[in-house]
């Protein structure tokens, strides 16, 4: 599924040494921001195209780890002080695409799958991930993901109830001038964040329908395909 964060650019496939080149830009960037006194990034993960030796890279694709309340990001979510460190940081300037995740929830969803940590604030940059991407062993990665589909599916409608809220608070405060105020900037505007704010809780609410059916039959029959309490 194609995420609804943003669309993306038809750049076209680069050499795995050239995104690996770029993750390694990342985690430096994110190694300087640790000294800026405002709250910033505690971890960086990389899944997706990168994480597979066979598929072309077009883009790498991010997680972002913040210590911040769930609320305050919620999926799809751009928060307007932490689209400003990105900027800081030259992330627009790459090819690269990513998600902010708040450190109280996984960082996998159902988008963010077998997720690998290249940085964090207290280790810094995990050479042994850059080492293995360059070799190819991706194998000898410690990929982050849920462990059963009850796990994913409770996590999937927690994120859910979190974007509700998020979504209506974003369409009661669309015409008021405060809320406007502080979600005008950069290029930015309001209708921007009513759309990020609709496009999260669309985009979680089909992945907790999608998921309920995969796990139906898994629920409804026991062994040997009895129903469950025949």
């Amino acid at each position: 599924m194609t995420s609804l964060r943003t669309l993306p650019r038809d750049d076209g496939a680069m050499k795995r040494s050239t995104a690996i080149s770029r993750l390694s830009d990342v985690a430096d960037g994110l190694e300087r921001s640790k000294i800026w006194p405002e709250p910033g990034v505690i971890a960086g993960y990389v899944f997706g195209a990168l994480l597979d030796p066979a598929a072309d890279v077009e883009r790498v694709q991010l997680a972002l780890v913040v210590d911040e309340p769930a609320e305050d990001v919620p999926w799809i979510s751009r928060p307007r002080h932490l689209e400003a460190l990105a900027s800081l940081l030259r992330f627009d300037k790459l090819p690269i695409s990513w998600w902010w995740r708040p450190s109280a929830w996984p960082v996998w969803n159902h988008e963010i799958t077998r997720a690998v940590s290249f940085w964090s604030a207290t280790a810094g940059s995990d050479q042994g991930v850059f080492d293995a991407l360059s070799a190819g062993h991706v194998d000898k990665l410690e990929f982050v993901e849920p462990t059963h589909a009850e796990q994913f599916i409770e996590e999937l409608e927690v994120e859910r109830e979190v974007s509700r809220r998020h979504l209506t608070d974003a369409v009661a405060g669309f015409y008021d001038r405060d809320w406007r105020r502080e979600r005008t900037g950069d290029g930015v505007y309001p209708a921007d964040h009513l759309w990020w704010a609709t496009a999260g809780y669309l985009d979680l609410d089909n992945a907790v329908t999608d998921a309920g059916r995969s796990i139906v039959p898994q629920r409804a029959f026991g062994r040997g395909g009895r129903p469950v309490g025949a």
